[in-house]
Parts: C-alpha cells; structure tokens; sequence
C-alpha cells in the first residue's frame, strides 16, 4: 500500500475552511433573525412605552454578540468525508479523494492504486479554491441592519400612551438617588480615613506638633534675653491664635456661641437632653449623641429583620424621631455641614425604603452606612472641641509667660523636663504667686504698682497701679511717680511749673458742641480743676448703652477665644458703676489673695 502525504494535509485545510465557513452561515443568519427581531420589539416598545429600559446601545451590541456565540455552539462541523466530496467536486476526479478518505474500507486490491492516483492529484488542487470565502456581501447586509437599528434608537420617538415611560423614568430617578447617596457617603468614610484618627480625649497631630512647638519655644527661654523671649512668644502666640480663630469659625462656631443655659431647642421633654448634648461636644466628647445612634441602628436592625407590619410601623417612627432630633441638634448647634449632610442622607434613604421599586434591604443597607458616618462626624467634632479647649490653654499659659518674661524670671531651663501643658501652668502659676501677680479672672495685673510718669505744666505723674501715685516733675521734664494697687494706671501730684503772664498770647476760651459718639479717639488730655455745670449723667449712660449692646457683634467678629468673653462681659457690664467713694468698681468681685506681708496692701 502506497503512504498518503500529500493527501491528509488537503484533506484538513479544506475540512478547516468547511468549518469556517459553517459557523459564518449560522452567524448570517442567527444575526438577522436577531435584528429583525430586536427592530420589531423596539418598534413595539416605542410605539407603547413597554420595555422601555431594555433597549440601548448596550442590548443592541448583544445581538451580533450573541449570535456569534451561539454559531459556534450549534454549527454544523464537517467531516473528511465533507472535505472529500468538495475536493472531488472541485476537481473532477470522480470520488478519487472519497475513495482515498475512506481507504481502509476499500477493497485491498484497489488500494495501492487509489493511494497512488490521490497523491498525484492532491497536489494540483488549492484548498482556497475548493472552498472560497464570500463574506463581503452578507456583513454589508448585517452592517446595515446595525446601523438601521442604532439610527431608530436615537432617532424614533418614544410615544408613552399608557403611562409607563414616566414610571420607568420616576423608577430610575428612586434607584439613581440611593446609588449616589451610597457614594457620597463612601467618599466621605474614605476622606475620614485618610485622616489621623486619634482616640477620644487626645488632641489631633497638627494641634499636637503645634503645642510641641510651644513647650520647645518655652524651654528655649532665658531670664535675662527679654526682648528674644517677647519675640518668640508673639509668634508662637500668633500661630496658636490662627488655628484656634480657623477651627472655632470652621467647625465649633455655633456650638460655642451659647451657654447650656440659653439652649432653647425642642420641647421641654427634649431640652434637657439637647443641653447635655452640647455641654458634651464643648468638653470634647460624644458618648451619649454615640449611644443615641446605636440606639438608631439597633432600631434599623430589627425593622429589617421584622415581618410584623405594626412592628416595622412602630420601629420607622422611633428611627424617625431619633433621626430628626438629631438633625436639629446638628444644625441649631453644631453647624456641621457633614454631620447634617449625613443625617440628611439617612433620613431620605428611610423615605426611600418605602418607596414602589426599591428594595428594602438595599435601602437599609444604605442607612446603615450613612449612621456610621455620622458617628465617625460626631467624633470629629468632638475632637475639634478638644483641640480648641488644648489651644485656648495654650494661648492663656503664653500670656502668663509674657508676664513672667517682663519681670526676668522666664527660665527654659526649669521647664525642659515637662512633658505636658499642665506642667508648665502649675509651675507658671507658682512662680506668679511668689513675685505677687495676681490673676484676676483671665487678667494678669501686677500686685505692687510702681511706674514712670510724664510730668508737664503742673507735673502729672502717670504711675502702674490703681490709686494715687506720687510724682515731682517741672515744666517740659519728666517726672516719676509711685502707685499701689491693680492692673490700671495711677495719677500723681507733681510740682508748679514757673509761669510768666506779661507775655501776650492768642489764646481763647472756646468750647465745642459736637455730640460724643462712637470713632477713632485723635487725642486726650487731663486738666485739673472743676468741670463746666450740666446734666451730661443721661448722655453718659446712653453712650455706655450703645457700647454694651455693640459688645457681643463685637465678640463674635473678633472670634474672642472662649474664655476670655466672661471677663471682657464682667468688665464692661460694671463700667459706669461707683462704690460711695466714686471710684468704679473692680471688674471681678471675687476677693484677691492677700499680698505677702512686706508688700503694701492693693487698693490702699
């Protein structure tokens, strides 16, 4: 028996084309019978507004998709057999190669010759010849029915005679809102943890390398370099003071504008409760707006798992009515924009749940994630609440070594073993006591008054001190003068100065009528002597209740730190107010210390 070569190997290449060729025919048609009917249901559904959102450019790109697939799934696959019978009825060879294909079937005295006669012919005959490829013409036609049927789903108008387009549309509109407040509230968590997140009670990182910077400068100082020291202290003063004036205007404006005591929110049952709430974030902690919701989520849990309509009624209402006291709460007083935002989002995502066409579950699962947002924003207004009481400490303990670094005695060296703030304030406050500054409220005043004075024409003597002070001085000299007492300054008596009335002058008594009202001061001077007669008691008080009621705008426009306001309020709520004696009234009731018993005695 002759081996065949040449034979097999024509046999395969002409077999592969069948197949090709095989799975385009099922392709051609598959395809068209898919876009006939893809044209006709978009047709129908344009016409009566059913089945809307199932035609795209998406589902028509799945026509030609899916028809491919299933060409090569249920294509015919042809046999060599197939091939042999192309191959014999391209060439004429009256079923040579069928014959040769099925050789071993034949009768043995053939074989040999059938074997050879192939082998001569087989190669005398292309395999793209026996089967060409004519695919231009039918992807022409599916081309076009393609674009057919992309152009009349632009272009075709959707006609809605029963109403189900806008349902679709208001459907879609539900589904689109609580997929875009679940990415609003992952942006949000994954912004909050990109973050530091320090434990409740500690200062953030850039508060804490702003207080480490304060407590270096600090232990930098030395006794006798006043003037480095002031310098040093003005700017740490003045980098603490901008991020207390950001964090307060950015985040804890409204929750420190009020006392607990003019918290006016809700009925009276909820009034308390918001008046604990808000005293909380002041001291920087959330515990019990964190318990109010875990006590929201723990309700949303148990709507989701209930079956019991009266239940899940009673459970909504309850989530509901947490929900929005905490809303209020969020906005009246803390004026978060990202705690409101998130409770906001939570109370529309409970709408949403029982809204026709949203699933219950995923709306849920939308809430969920929105209340623990709102937790991680409680904490970050709590933490912003701490950072503020730390710097407003801060900016306190600099103003006392301010006073320190007056008197020399502001020493880097006995700090450099602190580690915290109240170290520094403990030791700073002792050190006052033994050199007698006495603090009053948020005041530094010096216990033992004594200053330099100017003394001009009758020699007035301006002392450091609240009393009188003594001074000499003469005309166009100097003078000194010694005061005792607290904070103010103290007037002295000085001598004569010489004068000589033989010389002609152009002076003239004049007086002016203008009102006294609020602007820029230009100058000042004290005379002696008894004033001009007249009732100006009436306009005083006037001028001075103008000025009181002008005091918080003030306070609020120069983002006065906190601790400060109780005593510039106490201050100028006693101006104008005299003891028997005439003089005003201290601005802080409380009694001083004594002074040590070699200092004289304030006031005195």
């Amino acid at each position: 028996m002759v081996p065949l070569a040449t034979t097999p190997r024509l046999l395969k290449r002409v077999s592969f084309r069948l197949d090709l060729a095989s799975i385009f025919d099922c392709f051609h048609r598959y395809c068209a019978v898919g876009l006939g009917v893809y044209l006709a249901a978009l047709l129908l559904s344009r016409l009566s507004g059913y089945g809307v959102g199932l035609f795209s450019i998406w589902s028509l790109a799945l026509v030609p998709a899916l028809s491919l697939l299933l060409s090569f799934l249920l294509h015919r696959r042809p046999t060599a057999v197939d091939a042999a019978r192309a191959v014999d009825t391209y060439g004429g060879t009256k079923d040579l190669f069928l014959t040769a294909a099925l050789l071993e079937k034949a009768a043995g005295e053939y074989q040999p010759l059938v074997a050879q006669a192939a082998e001569q012919a087989a190669p005398q005959i292309a395999p793209v010849k026996v089967v060409p490829f004519a695919f231009e013409k039918p992807l022409g036609r599916l081309a076009g029915g393609v674009v057919l049927a992309a152009l009349a789903l632009q272009f075709f108008p959707q006609l809605d005679p029963f109403g189900e387009v806008e349902q679709a549309r208001k459907l879609a509109d539900k589904q689109r809102a609580l997929d875009d407040s679940r990415e609003a509230t992952a942006a949000r968590k994954t912004q909050l943890k990109t973050e530091m997140e320090p434990q409740e009670g500690e200062v953030s990182e850039e508060t804490k390398q702003a207080l480490e910077g304060l407590k270096a400068a600090l232990n930098k100082m030395k006794p006798l370099e006043k003037s480095e020291n002031a310098r040093a202290l003005a700017a740490q003063q003045k980098q603490l003071g901008e991020k207390w004036r950001q964090l307060a205007n950015d985040k804890l404006k409204e929750l420190f504008s009020h006392s607990p005591q003019e918290q006016q929110l809700g009925a009276s049952g909820n009034r308390e409760k918001m008046e604990k709430w808000t005293q909380e974030l002041q001291e920087g902690s959330s515990a019990n707006l964190q318990k109010e919701l875990d006590a929201a989520m723990e309700d949303l849990q148990r709507l989701m798992q209930s079956q019991d309509p009266v239940e899940k009624s009673q459970l909504e209402q309850q989530i509901r009515k947490k929900l929005k006291e905490l809303n209020q709460f969020a906005t009246d007083r803390v004026d978060s924009k990202p705690l409101n935002a998130a409770l906001q989002r939570t109370l529309k995502q409970l709408e949403m749940s029982k809204m026709e066409g949203i699933d219950p579950k995923e709306a849920a699962e939308a809430m969920r994630e929105s209340l623990e947002l709102a937790k991680q924003e409680l904490q970050e207004v709590a933490q912003s609440a701490t950072d503020l009481e730390k710097l407003e400490e801060a900016l306190k303990m600099v103003q006392m070594a301010k006073e320190l670094n007056q008197r020399e005695k502001l020493d880097g060296e006995e700090t450099e073993g602190f580690s915290e703030l109240g170290d520094y304030e403990e030791y700073y406050q002792q050190l006052a006591e033994e050199l007698g500054i006495v603090q009053q409220g948020d005041q530094v005043a010096m216990g033992e008054g004594a200053g330099e004075g100017e003394g001009k024409g009758a020699g007035e003597g301006q002392g450091e001190g609240e009393g009188e002070g003594e001074g000499q001085g003469e005309s166009g000299n100097e003078g000194e003068g010694e005061g005792n007492g607290l904070g103010n300054r103290g007037q002295g008596r000085g001598g004569v100065a010489p004068e000589d009335d033989s010389i002609e002058t152009g002076f003239r008594t004049e007086l002016s009528k203008s009102a006294v009202t609020k602007g820029k001061t230009l100058m000042t001077m004290k005379t002696k002597g008894l004033s001009e007669k007249g009732d100006d008691k009436a306009r005083f008080q006037q001028i001075l209740k103008q000025g009181e009621q002008g005091l918080q705008e003030a306070i609020e426009q120069e983002q006065i730190p906190p601790g400060y306001v109780d005593g510039i309020k106490t201050y100028f709520g006693n101006r104008g107010k005299s003891d028997k004696s005439g003089a005003a009234k201290p601005a802080a009731e409380k009694p001083a210390a004594a002074p040590p018993a070699s200092q004289p005695v304030p006031g005195k």
